[in-house]
């Protein structure tokens, strides 16, 4: 259960033997159910997530009952409702386990001091944190101006496992459209 994600610290950080063994000491492993909540709207998130197997998902319900996904993770990522978890206050979103998965969890506060007594650690956050600002910059501004059949061209291109496995109604979510106008610009191409 802990290959995959020694395999992903070695993969992003020049991690020792000795800190992978005390990194991965700190992590437990979670079964979750289909469509599981792991932090909800009001919640302050307190853990931090490695996928070994299934699908997280991070999306806000507006004022009109209107989903919109942020983000999702698949296998071999890491994932926590981020900004709830940074600052510890409460999430405006909700963070689900959209698949029954395999997930390696660890606490905030364990999170913390490894990022404090392990260099390699606080490397591999820096790189997530750069990885997810530029993510969401390069979404937001290529979504900007963007017509559908570009948007869903992108996800094509930099996001394909997503439209094979994520219900349309949430890669449209994510999308910013409608599940209707998805399909048909799925139909389209």
């Amino acid at each position: 259960m802990y290959n995959q994600l020694e395999q992903y610290l070695k993969d992003n950080s020049n991690i020792s033997n000795e800190s992978l063994q005390i990194v991965t000491s700190y992590f437990k492993p979670l079964k979750t159910k289909r469509n599981e909540v792991l932090c909800a709207v009001g919640e302050v998130c307190r853990s931090f997530y490695f996928i070994n197997s299934g699908c997280l998902r991070m999306y806000e319900i507006d004022n009109k009952g209107n989903e919109a996904t942020a983000y999702f993770a698949l296998e071999d990522q890491i994932m926590s409702a981020i900004t709830s978890f940074v600052l510890q206050k409460p999430s405006r979103d909700f963070l689900v386990s959209i698949e029954p998965s395999d997930l390696l969890v660890i606490s905030h506060d364990s999170f913390y001091k490894l990022i404090e007594t392990i260099p390699e650690f606080s490397d591999m956050y820096n790189k997530f944190m750069q990885f997810a600002y530029i993510h969401s910059q390069m979404r937001i501004y290529s979504f900007l101006g963007m017509e559908g059949i570009d948007k869903l061209r992108w996800v094509m291109e930099h996001e394909p496992k997503l439209l094979g496995r994520i219900s349309s109604k949430a890669v449209a979510s994510y999308l910013g459209m409608t599940n209707s106008t998805l399909s048909k610009l799925r139909a389209q191409l």
